[in-house]
């Protein structure tokens, strides 16, 4: 399983358990650069101690129509994991699941 791990701070312990191949992105611009691999899961925070956040990412998923089976929100922040899932259940055909 190929699973790209979005967070500034966090570290992907439970992908580690499961044996995934992970590629962690600390911020917006890293994680543009990785969209172009495919990948099964993008676990996926909110806050990323810049400008730009977890949810600009899930716009650019949807406007570039990047296909990706689950997206997994971990973020603490309740309004931007609100709008992310929003936006993802609209635009996408991910399974969305709310950590």
């Amino acid at each position: 399983m190929k699973v790209l791990y979005i967070d500034d701070i966090r570290f992907p312990e439970i992908w580690h358990i499961n044996n995934a191949d992970i590629t962690v992105c600390r911020n917006y611009k890293e994680t543009i650069e990785q969209l172009t691999d495919n990948y099964d899961v993008i676990d996926l925070d909110h806050d990323l101690g810049e400008e730009k956040t977890g949810y600009d990412i899930c716009k650019y998923i949807v406007e570039n129509n990047i296909k990706v089976p689950t997206i997994v929100l971990h973020t603490s922040n309740p309004v931007g994991r609100n709008n992310m899932k929003q936006l993802l259940e609209r635009y996408t055909k991910s399974k969305i699941i709310l950590m």
